[in-house]
């Protein structure tokens, strides 16, 4: 079997859709696949059927996995949240009644128009004078100012509410929030809801990519101005909090945003200066392989490890790995690999457009643009420039035509200038993006060498910035559905 990775995970992938469609009791699926897996191991000597069951038992794995994500244990703080339609009346209605919270913030509060937002990982809950242990996560919104840092412990005292109890709540946020396993939400209007508890929590990995990206966002900061630092930390970090509203918009309608998310293209990038970095040093080649290794992972946990982010680092690692022990890479496998890594893990982000965008790009550069470079065969062209223009534009036009469906369907838009602006944004926020890194590196080692780098950075920005404002005014550049 050809590519065996890349089918197994096709056929994953079918099970988590067919789980989806249908009900089925997720011990029937267990029990099918125990039969099926004695069976494997029959029909070793019967190539046929041996790979038929193998099939088989993967879309019953995607199946299973999916119903298992959706199973919370009995100690989830959802079931000890009255509903609204609870028979303690009044006292019941999950508008009104008050829990007590203790846990740690599990995430990077984010403060956004006077109000700051954190996810809060529960570990025990109080309903009057009882205390339970529990786990899960809630989504808290805060109504002032707060200093909050993420592993924080803290006891929270509000109301908790279930997602289907907002109106106001569309069903694709609902959907977001559940596949990060969030249910409930509560929000906080005084200061004395708050209880700081002594210690921290969380992950120290995670704390200490926090603190990285915090002292890289400093850096940014420091040099630059407001815009071109919130779209430098974009580009760079992954941090698109304060870029504004006006300047997204823009970049949606051209069909330029992936440049605002840090992709394969950005791990690429510190894979390249870190090799450079230890290749300088004289560093032995296998040890600079294994190191670049790690320094993608903290990059990617740097970065808030996004799907895109995953994708790119588990396909540079194998890609590493292949040159590490002298086998031939394949994309396709990587890929695979990639995807079944993340779907493993929560079989619920196959739903994700992030996720589908992500790979849907590259599996349609990888499979159409051989195939339109090969008709057109732009190695014919006798300037060198052209070359280049015809290649990026096929590039640009497969990437446009694989997310073409996805971002019709969920953004009911379609940008045809796509093609064109990627042809000259791209090159142009591959450098800014070179600039952004070299500023923080800079900024690090010499503060004053940076301020030579802010320099041409804010300039390529605002150019960037100016020439994507152009393209969405040319004619027939964008339509909404």
């Amino acid at each position: 079997m050809k590519r065996p990775l890349v089918i197994l995970t096709v056929f994953y992938c079918f099970g988590i859709i067919l789980g989806d469609l249908i009900w089925v009791n997720f011990w029937a699926i267990t029990a099918t696949g125990i039969i099926i897996l004695v069976v494997v191991n029959l029909l070793k000597r019967h190539d046929y059927l041996f790979l038929v069951s193998i099939l088989f038992l993967m879309l019953l794995n995607g199946v299973a996995n999916l119903k298992n994500s959706y199973s919370l244990p009995k100690c989830h703080i959802v079931n000890f949240v009255y509903p609204p339609t609870s028979s303690l009346g009044a006292q019941g209605d999950q508008g009104s009644f008050l829990y007590s919270l203790d846990g740690f913030i599990d995430s990077v509060p984010e403060v956004t128009n006077n109000y700051t937002e954190f996810i809060f990982c529960a570990r025990q809950i109080q309903i009057d004078k009882l205390r339970w242990r529990c786990c899960g996560k809630v989504l808290v919104k805060v109504n002032f100012s707060a200093r909050l840092n993420y592993g924080e412990n803290l006891a929270l005292i509000g109301n908790l509410k279930r997602l289907y109890g907002f109106n106001v709540v569309s069903k694709n946020y609902k959907d977001f929030l559940s596949r990060q396993d969030i249910y409930l939400t509560t929000r906080i209007n005084d200061p004395r809801q708050i209880i700081r508890r002594p210690g921290n929590s969380g992950n120290k990995l995670t704390r200490y990519s926090l603190w990285v990206r915090a002292k890289a966002e400093d850096i940014i900061r420091q040099f630059s101005e407001d815009l071109p630092a919130s779209i430098l930390s974009a580009m760079v970090l992954g941090q698109k909090r304060n870029v504004p509203l006006l300047i997204n918009n823009s970049m949606v309608k051209s069909g330029t945003v992936h440049i605002l998310v840090v992709s394969g293209f950005n791990v690429g990038i510190v894979a390249f200066i870190v090799n450079l970095l230890f290749k300088i040093m004289r560093i032995p080649r296998r040890w600079r392989i294994i190191l670049v290794m790690v320094c993608l992972i903290v990059y990617c946990f740097v970065t808030g490890a996004s799907n895109p982010v995953i994708r790119a680092t588990i396909m540079g690692i194998i890609f590493l790995l292949s040159y590490l022990l002298k086998k031939e890479p394949d994309i396709c496998s990587s890929l695979a690999a990639a995807a079944l890594f993340i779907l493993v893990i929560n079989p619920r982000q196959l739903f994700d457009v992030g996720f589908q965008l992500s790979f849907a790009s590259v599996l349609a550069i990888v499979y159409l643009y051989p195939r339109l470079k090969a008709l057109i065969n732009p190695e014919e062209f006798r300037f060198r420039i052209w070359k280049l223009i015809c290649e990026g534009s096929l590039v640009s036009f497969c990437a446009w035509l694989g997310t073409l469906g996805i971002i019709a369907f969920n953004f009911h838009i379609i940008a045809p200038v796509t093609v064109l602006a990627n042809i000259f944004v791209v090159p142009l926020a591959a450098i800014i993006t070179l600039c952004g890194f070299t500023l923080v590196l800079s900024g690090l080692v010499c503060p004053s060498l940076a301020n030579l780098f802010s320099i041409p950075t804010t300039m390529l920005i605002n150019f960037l910035l100016s020439l994507n404002a152009a393209i969405i005014k040319l004619p027939f550049a964008y339509f909404y559905l």
